[in-house]
């Protein structure tokens, strides 16, 4: 027997045992899709290749009933008991279970829940994300395979979109937001001469370790990733450099984790929703309508979806590394448009507009300010 049919097997035995021990009546079990116990097929018998699991025989009064059941995400059913139980094998997606009195379970593809009869429970899909299973169930003599009771009350759970702040409202920007403009412009191009400096001016007004990290990691999206890695990896050796001298630089907070449920997708149309005032129906419209749906899911699912979800580094602290960032490649006017006019939304302030092209003409150049004060001028 191998690691993993040692591993399902003790499984089952372990909570047969428990419960027996208890005198209690037996649970639902979980077999995730990785315990299962993989059998090899006989080779005479197959032209290649298989495997098989089996499953703990259900006992039946009679005929056996299969169905394929989809819940949408956030679906579930109402409580319920099996008189003669039940098997639910998860084939896509992701879902819950509970059975009363225990917490809640979270179902993967391949996953198998073995429910005993009369055992109190709910399943369905989870939060964001839709489920598919395979439910097999005893055919009841009765015709009662299912007995239905009340609702499920699920505890509030807080919402995947981070905390987004009211309508904005107008805002000055600090020496630590406004060093974020060259530390962009100078990784997007690549000097790397010059990036060093103003990776020094952003720890010294107070930017943290983890805040240029994501700074970087967010930049890849505009600029890609050799000029982001080269960024990056300039920057660890500057800290290395401030390390043997002494120099101990702030690391700051990681980011939150949200949960594995969370449908990114989702999250970017709501980011979009709130940055560029669209309704919610237009922000869930593909970006490009057919022309490129890899485009529309890599915007939304990994852009606005999971780089605006990292919190420690806030939506206007990004906006600001990409103005910095298209700024300084150029040739991107219609994209500088867009992010200048969130920029500006979030800024809420005419004059604080003005010290981010300062800050460009000052610390990156003026031929990059006057291109920027140009299209800044055309959504004024």
């Amino acid at each position: 027997m191998t690691r993993t049919q040692l591993k399902g097997a003790l499984i089952l035995m372990l909570f047969t045992a428990g419960a027996q021990a208890n005198n209690e009546q037996p649970g639902q079990t979980i077999v995730k899709g990785h315990d299962h116990e993989v059998n090899q097929a006989p080779a005479n018998r197959f032209s290649g290749d298989a495997h098989f699991s089996r499953f703990p025989t259900m006992s039946s009064p009679g005929d056996v009933a299969p169905a394929t059941v989809t819940f949408e995400a956030g679906t579930i059913t109402n409580w319920h008991i099996h008189p003669h139980g039940q098997y639910l094998i998860v084939t896509d997606g992701e879902g819950r279970t509970q059975e009363w009195g225990k917490p809640i379970q979270t179902l993967q593809e391949g996953d198998v829940v073995i429910c005993p009869p009369g055992v109190k429970h709910w399943h369905g899909a989870s939060e964001h994300r839709s489920m598919t299973h395979i439910a097999i169930s005893p055919v009841s003599p009765d015709g009662q395979g299912v007995t239905w009771l009340e609702e499920v009350e699920l505890p509030e759970s807080k919402s995947t979109t981070l905390d987004q702040p009211e309508a904005p409202t107008p805002v000055t920007l600090t020496e630590k937001q406004l060093s974020l403009i060259p530390i962009a412009a100078f990784s997007a191009i690549g000097d790397t001469d010059k990036l060093k400096p103003a990776l020094v001016q952003g720890l010294e007004s107070g930017l943290t370790v983890n805040e240029i990290k994501e700074a970087f990691a967010h930049q890849y999206a505009y600029a890609g990733f050799p000029r982001a890695l080269t960024g990056m990896l300039t920057f660890r050796s500057l800290l290395e450099e401030r390390k043997e001298k002494g120099i101990e630089d702030a690391q700051g907070q990681e980011p939150s984790q949200l949960p594995d449920s969370t449908d990114y997708y989702q999250l970017g149309s709501e980011t979009l929703e709130y940055l560029t005032d669209r309704t919610m129906e237009e922000a869930s419209q593909p970006l490009f309508g057919n022309f490129s749906p890899t485009m529309d899911h890599a915007l939304k699912t990994h852009l606005f979806g999971y780089l605006f979800s990292r919190d420690n580094l806030g939506y206007l602290e990004r906006e600001l590394v990409v103005v910095g960032t298209l700024s300084a490649i150029g040739d991107v006017n219609p994209q500088l448009n867009s992010h200048l006019t969130i920029t500006k939304d979030l800024v809420g302030d005419s004059e604080q507009m003005e010290r981010v092209m300062a800050t460009l003409e000052k610390e990156v150049g003026k031929d990059v300010a006057r291109n920027a004060r140009g299209v800044l001028r055309g959504i004024q």
